[in-house]
C-alpha cells in the first residue's frame, strides 16, 4: 500500500495566513490574525473520499468566505496550533457488509475500521480549542432501551480477515480482534460493538493508524468475555508512536462488559437499521 502522510502534528503560522488540511473529505482551515486564530470545517460530499494533505502557508484571503470560523483571542502571542487525530467519543456500532458466522470451537481474526476525530489545539499550557468528526457518523442506540444501554455511532466496515489489499485510510484507525467461538452451535456476528473511548490511538511505521488488538472469548451462552486486550500497538502496526491516549478509563471489568454487545441477534433494540 501507498505510504499514508500523517496530516497530524504542530504547526506554525504568521498572522495574516492560513492554512488547509485536507483530510479524507474534511477540509480545515485556520487562519492566524493579530492576537487571534480562526477555525472552521468544510465536509464533502463524497464521504469515501481519502486524501492526507497539508498546505500551508497560504493567504489569507483563500479561506472561504461562506466558512463560518470560530474565533480564539489570545492576549500573548501563540505562533503555533497542534492539529491531532482522535477516536470517536462514543462507541462505534457497524455491520459487517457481508454475513460473518463462526462455526464452534473455531477462532477468527478479523481487522475493523472506525472514523477519527480530529482535535485543534493550542496556547501554553495547550487548550483544547475545537473538535470535531471527521465523517459525522449517525446516531444510533447500543443494548437495552431501558437497561445497560446507551448512544453510540453506526457506521460501516469490511471486516476483513486479512490485511491483503485492506482500504486504509487517513481518517480512519484499524483494530484487530481475534473472536474464539467455545458454544455448541455457530456464531453469528451480526454487528460490531467497539467500545473505542476505551481505545489508545497509534501511528504505524507506515503512516497506518491503529488501536490495541483485542482477543474475545464467546460462551456457550452467547456472552462475551473479553481474554484479552493489548497495550501496545498490535504487531502488524510494525514500528509504531503513541498519538493519544484513552478518552477514558475503566476497570477491566469495565472493559468486558463494554464489549460484551459485540455479538448480535438483532432485534429492536440494536439500534442499528
Amino acid at each position: 500500500m501507498e505510504r499514508i502522510k500523517p496530516w497530524w502534528g504542530e504547526f506554525e503560522l504568521a498572522e495574516g495566513t492560513a492554512g488547509c488540511w485536507s483530510i479524507g473529505p474534511a477540509r480545515l482551515w485556520i487562519e492566524h490574525q493579530p492576537r487571534e486564530w480562526r477555525v472552521g470545517l468544510l465536509r464533502g460530499e463524497a464521504p469515501d473520499e481519502d486524501t492526507s494533505a497539508v498546505s500551508l502557508p497560504l493567504p489569507a484571503a483563500q479561506v472561504p468566505a461562506d466558512l463560518s470560523l470560530n474565533r480564539y483571542s489570545f492576549q500573548t502571542g501563540v505562533t503555533a496550533l497542534s492539529v491531532l487525530p482522535l477516536l470517536a467519543d462514543r462507541p462505534v456500532i457497524s455491520r459487517p457488509d457481508v454475513p460473518l458466522f463462526i462455526p464452534p470451537s473455531q477462532s477468527i481474526q478479523l481487522y475493523v475500521s472506525t472514523p477519527l476525530w480530529l482535535q485543534v489545539r493550542g496556547g501554553e499550557p495547550a487548550l483544547v480549542l475545537q473538535e470535531f468528526p471527521i465523517v459525522r457518523p449517525s446516531d444510533t442506540w447500543a443494548g437495552s432501551l431501558t437497561r445497560n444501554g446507551g448512544l453510540s455511532y453506526a457506521a460501516s466496515t469490511m471486516a476483513r480477515t486479512t490485511l491483503d489489499g485492506f482500504p486504509f485510510s487517513s481518517w480512519r484507525a484499524v483494530t484487530p480482534i481475534r473472536i474464539t467461538n467455545r458454544g455448541r452451535d455457530i456464531a453469528a456476528v451480526e454487528r460490531l460493538h467497539l467500545p473505542v473511548p476505551f481505545l489508545s490511538l497509534y501511528q504505524g511505521q507506515d503512516g497506518t493508524l491503529w488501536t490495541q488488538a483485542v482477543a474475545l472469548t464467546r460462551g456457550g451462552d452467547d456472552a462475551l468475555e473479553l481474554e484479552q486486550f493489548g497495550t501496545d500497538a498490535p504487531p502488524e502496526a510494525g514500528q509504531s508512536g503513541l498519538l493519544a491516549g484513552p478518552r477514558r478509563r475503566a476497570e477491566r471489568s469495565l472493559l468486558g462488559k463494554a464489549f460484551g454487545t459485540l455479538f448480535g441477534r438483532g432485534g429492536s433494540d440494536d439500534g442499528v437499521d
